[in-house]
């Protein structure tokens, strides 16, 4: 996968960009959390607020008369609110209980002692038999005579529990308000990727077309001027004797003229705007043709995959970039190796990828090849690679080359559409 290239203002603006995500999260859980702990707190709080009122009116009502009146002290405690209500001494008896059955009975307590010594009121979430929650508050007051008595007030919290209850559904909120914001940082991260992915190609789109402009010039001047050298040449070695030891001599420079030659050609043939000729191709076809135009070679050649496979492309372009991926695996592996030619179909698409058992591709060549006028070999241009991917590109394909892991070796994949015939 191609990497992209973030310029030093790109990169600050995407740092800022998750910085500012993973700080408005946290922001928004902690708020979160800090809510909830408040509506836990206001409900205990209300609960508190509740039982003291209710143990004020009872300590009020019990001061002023020498006896418990438990049908007074059942009216102050008749709110729905209340599970039970008792009170009791230092030695433990129920004097008064909302449930009459339970008067005269022990509180089995072993607390009971230390909240008469202490005489401080204290409140806590308890679980009754029944299993639900339930808030216990311990309320001491003074007899006339100076006797501490527990007046112990149990409340239901229904009503606080569903507040609470109601409070952590604000999770839910907060867990889609984040979706969304990662989902739309997302949206937004692609967005910036396609940018750059356009901005990149573009770039690479206008380079090339001005690369192929300039040596297209340059290789109409060096042809015009390389005719007249070639000619003269010839004429003079044409005029030598066989035994003319300055034959030789010109004769290496014929050859060097013909090499001269060979890379104005392939200057031309990349520098030219290309006008493409789509039609249903039969890539098996397309590959046996190739093979039997490829020099003579000692290795071994198979061909395997699918027997019908048809790609829209322009055949005659086609066969040359599968001629020129055939010549350079046959290069990379010399006199002998094996080369292996298969396609197959997925989906839309037609592979046809050209294997070789050759050293392969040093790692740090891999994101160059592509690139004009690069090239690992001593007599090459680096023009083939780069033509390959142009008109590849150009009927709407895609093309790679890469190391293959066992054995060694490259595969060169040609991607294009295909059809159904």
């Amino acid at each position: 996968m191609k990497l992209l290239k973030f310029t030093r203002p790109h990169a600050l603006v995407i740092m800022l960009f998750f910085v500012f995500l993973i700080v408005t999260s946290a922001a928004i859980i902690y708020t979160t959390g800090q809510n909830i702990a408040s509506v836990k707190s206001l409900a205990l709080q209300s609960l508190y607020a509740t039982a003291f009122s209710l143990s004020s009116s009872a300590e009020g009502l019990l001061r002023e008369q020498s006896r418990i009146s438990e049908r007074e002290l059942r009216e102050i405690l008749a709110d729905r609110v209340v599970a039970y209500a008792l009170i009791t001494g230092r030695d433990g008896v129920i004097q008064f209980h909302t449930n009459p059955g339970l008067i005269g009975k022990s509180l089995e307590d072993p607390m009971l002692e230390k909240l008469l010594v202490s005489e401080k009121n204290v409140g806590r979430m308890i679980t009754l038999q029944t299993g639900q929650s339930a808030y216990e508050y311990n309320y001491i007051f003074l007899n006339q005579d100076g006797t501490p008595r527990l007046f112990r007030l149990v409340l239901h919290t229904v009503i606080a529990d569903l507040i609470v209850t109601k409070a952590h559904r604000m999770w839910w909120a907060v867990g889609i308000i984040l979706f969304l914001l990662w989902g739309l940082a997302g949206l937004v991260w692609n967005i910036l990727l396609r940018y750059l992915r356009v901005r990149d190609d573009f770039q690479r789109r206008e380079n090339v077309a001005m690369i192929g402009q300039m040596t297209g010039v340059l290789a109409h001047e060096i042809r015009n001027a390389l005719a007249g050298v070639r000619g003269y040449t010839q004429w003079v070695e044409e005029k030598m004797e066989d035994s003319d030891p300055r034959k030789t001599g010109i004769t290496m420079a014929l050859q060097g003229t013909e090499r001269i030659e060979s890379l104005v050609n392939e200057l031309l043939l990349f520098s030219r705007e290309e006008q493409y000729a789509i039609d249903s191709v039969d890539a098996v076809e397309l590959i046996r043709m190739a093979l039997s135009s490829m020099t003579p070679w000692e290795g071994n050649v198979e061909v395997h995959g699918e027997e019908r496979v048809f790609v829209k492309a322009d055949k005659e372009k086609l066969l040359r970039v599968m001629l020129n991926g055939i010549q350079n695996a046959v290069q990379a592996m010399g006199t002998e190796g094996d080369l292996h030619i298969s396609l197959h179909k997925d989906g839309h698409w037609g592979y046809i990828e050209i294997r070789d058992t050759g050293p392969g591709i040093e790692e740090s060549q891999l994101s160059c090849l592509f690139t004009p006028f690069y090239t690992t070999k001593t007599n090459g241009t680096g023009l083939g690679l780069v033509y390959s991917k142009k008109v590849v590109e150009g009927m709407g394909g895609r093309i790679g080359l890469s190391n293959r892991i066992d054995p060694t070796g490259a595969v060169l994949t040609i991607c294009l559409l295909s059809v159904e015939e």
